[in-house]
């Protein structure tokens, strides 16, 4: 899926008007629908909730969710409110401020949407309509929508669109219909549930039933097909609609945590060896199998796990026992294989096997333990309160069978002293409680940052702290003329100094920082990972030259550029900052390329020049730039999430190449053709470790 997934969910349940009644369930629509959209694993959608906002807040939302998209990017929109009508039979989305006799006014007409929608640049858009009217049903049931609000024409332009572009409205009944609350008005309102539309929506992207061809992906035709189901379960006269505008192909909404896979047939020749009467021919059958096992394509892999396990019962007790052997080589392996929690103290499991293994998804036995599954890596973190210890089970089911591991929770109980229990005459010292990790609110999908996804836009405001800070260390360093000012100078020790130019390290830095980051709202967190290095470089170079005595006369400059540094460094960890710094694991190859090449700046540093003074000499702490490189390197390498490992290897990336161009005046000015190439053979075998790391290969028997 190219392009941003971005989703804006308006629910209003309070209004000012005292016609309009109080609904129960959109609020909890909007959380739970935004909850499932923002989960990485199922929508991955950047998610804004609007609650009981006014007319004039949310047409500007609107608007402003529309505009400046680009053609590839996937926009949901979601409704859960009133839907009013005027005398012409135009429909109107009811808000907190709405006036039912003045609805051009104070509700959002459906028309609005519509030129918003139409005058988008982005080719794939959903509207949700859970429109509702007051009145009720006679089982007691809040009625959701009434009379004959025709959404199919308030949205007709959307056909002219052209270019391509799709655009799906999907409603919660057709326009004769009523659409029903899951709850009782009266008995249930203090405990409100999702509607009956909303709540199939989010079951059926939750669990991704909706996932009606096995695809991996959630359409949504297929989902409209599961939901208009589910209803029909509680209220057959219920009939959602959805029409398409413009639409070619299918909108995949979400992933699906359940993966259903149909085996290729296999070749004809291969059966019939299958079936040969030699023991040696089923045997080379076994051997091209077991490599088919770890094949990209998961129709041929599931077939050859079939085949194996169908060969387990061959007469050849040779073939039957390489069939297994083959068998077990393929199974899912899981790290650890049981997880003990404390507290709210998240966890991670680690997936490992051939790309048919992988494919497992993950449920929890338990509604306290949360997960949350990204490729390779299930994130646990548990919602439970109650001190003492609590069991679960995490679920891993797959096309290869299911498998358990056990997850056992200690919740730490706080004690409490008693007055009574404090002696009046002589005071002892207290006996220290045991410590007790406070909990760390796990956030909600609406209070869950944006910019945490891959593909996620960086904040604006992030981008101005950017862009101010590089352009302040632009003026903090400019060169200005030819030997007018030192980057750094050893005049008591080494004599040894190197000029500002418009080519060091520290100047280029600042340019590209700032270009990088009016780049940044477009190129996500490669390009934030590219300032994160120059950042670094920045900084290293500060401490490097304050704490060493060779800032000469420019000490103020380069306490405020490293002052500076440090500010976008806490600016850019607020946003990109993961759930945890994890130094394993780290594949082992990439590991010792790594390490290689920081050995060989160590020794670049070592490396005496002509006048018999290494860089050594002027400042030990010319250590500190290999350092930070292994420590980028190293983070980039043990990273378990999409988003740390793109903005760590840029960053590893980045600090590299402004490595490598500080070290060319060892060669221009310090007639060290030795020290420059070695320190950068140092940076290029750190660029090979995080560029391409070497995975290790399945294990075969």
């Amino acid at each position: 899926m190219d392009g941003s997934r971005v989703a804006l969910v308006v629910a209003n349940d309070e209004y000012d008007d005292p016609g309009l009644r109080r609904l129960v369930a959109p609020a909890q629509d909007a959380a739970a629908l935004a909850e499932v959209l923002a989960d990485p694993s199922v929508g991955g959608f950047e998610v804004k909730v609007l609650s009981n906002e006014s007319a004039q807040e949310i047409r500007y939302a609107v608007e402003d969710f529309f505009a400046d998209r680009r053609p590839e990017d996937l926009l949901l929109l979601h409704f859960s409110c009133h839907g009013l009508k005027n005398s012409a039979g135009e429909l109107f989305l009811a808000v907190a401020d709405t006036k039912p006799t003045r609805l051009a006014s104070t509700a959002v007409a459906a028309d609005f949407v519509n030129r918003q929608m139409a005058d988008s640049r982005a080719q794939r858009i959903a509207l949700f309509l859970d429109c509702c009217y007051g009145g009720a049903f006679p089982r007691g049931m809040v009625v959701r929508a009434a009379g004959e609000a025709q959404v199919q024409d308030a949205f007709a332009k959307q056909a002219d669109v052209g270019g391509g572009r799709g655009r799906v409205v999907i409603t919660a009944s057709s326009a004769m219909e009523y659409a029903f609350e899951g709850g009782q008005l009266a008995a249930d309102a203090s405990k409100p549930a999702p509607s009956v539309f909303t709540g199939a929506v989010v079951d059926g992207l939750t669990t991704g039933e909706a996932d009606r061809d096995g695809d991996g992906w959630v359409g949504l035709t297929e989902l409209v097909g599961f939901v208009t189901d589910r209803i029909h379960r509680v209220t057959p006269n219920q009939n959602p609609q959805m029409w398409t505008f413009g639409s070619q192909g299918e909108l995949l909404i979400a992933r699906s945590r359940v993966r259903r896979l149909t085996a290729a047939p296999l070749a004809p020749e291969l059966t019939q060896a299958m079936e040969s009467p030699l023991p040696a021919a089923r045997f080379g059958v076994v051997d091209y199998l077991r490599e088919r096992l770890y094949d990209e394509d998961l129709g041929q892999a599931y077939a050859a796990w079939q085949a194996l396990r169908q060969m387990i019962g061959d007469d050849s007790r040779k073939v039957s026992e390489a069939a297994s052997e083959a068998l077990s080589t393929a199974e899912l392996r899981v790290t650890p294989e049981s997880v003990e929690l404390s507290g709210t103290t998240p966890a991670d499991l680690h997936l490992a096997g051939p790309p048919i293994a992988l494919t497992a998804g993950a449920s929890s036995s338990v509604n306290w333990l949360k997960l949350e599954q990204e490729g390779e890596v299930i994130r646990l973190h548990a919602e439970q309160s109650t001190p003492g210890t609590h069991d679960a089970v995490v679920q891993l089911a797959g096309p290869l069978g299911e498998r358990d591991v056990p997850v056992r929770l200690t919740v730490a109980e706080v004690p409490t002293l008693s007055p009574k229990s404090v002696p009046r005459v002589e005071k002892p010292a207290p006996t220290p409680a045991p410590k007790v990790e406070k909990p760390t609110p796990t956030p909600t999908p609406t209070q869950r940052e944006p910019s945490r996804e891959p593909t996620g836009k960086p904040p604006w405001w992030l981008i101005a702290v950017l862009a101010g800070g590089s352009g302040l260390l632009i003026y903090l360093n400019w060169p200005g003329a030819q030997y007018a000012h030192y980057l750094w100078k050893d005049a008591n020790n080494t004599g040894w100094s190197v000029y500002r130019t418009w080519y060091d390290p520290v100047i280029l830095s600042s340019f590209v920082a700032l270009l990088v980051s009016l780049l940044a709202r477009g190129a996500g967190t490669v390009a934030l990972g590219v300032v994160a290095g120059c950042v670094a470089a920045l900084i290293q170079a500060g401490l490097l030259i304050l704490a060493g005595g060779i800032s000469y006369n420019e000490t103020g400059a380069w306490l405020a550029s490293t002052a500076v540094g440090v500010g976008l460094a806490a600016a850019l960890l607020i946003v990109l900052r993961p759930r945890s710094w994890p130094l394993r694991p780290v594949p082992a190859p990439a590991a010792a390329t790594a390490v290689v090449g920081v050995v060989l700046m160590l020794v670049s540093s070592s490396i005496k020049h002509g006048d018999g003074i290494s860089f050594f000499t002027v400042t030990p702490l010319a250590a500190l730039h290999p350092l930070v490189a292994i420590a980028l390197a190293w983070s980039a390498l043990a990273a378990v999430d999409a988003r740390a490992q793109t903005w760590l290897t840029a960053a590893t990336v980045t600090y590299s190449l402004v490595g490598i161009v500080g070290a060319i005046p060892a060669w221009t000015t310090g007639q060290s053709p030795a020290d420059f190439l070695t320190s950068v053979a140092g940076s290029v075998l750190i660029l090979i470790a995080v560029l391409i790391p070497v995975r290790p290969l399945p294990s075969r028997p």
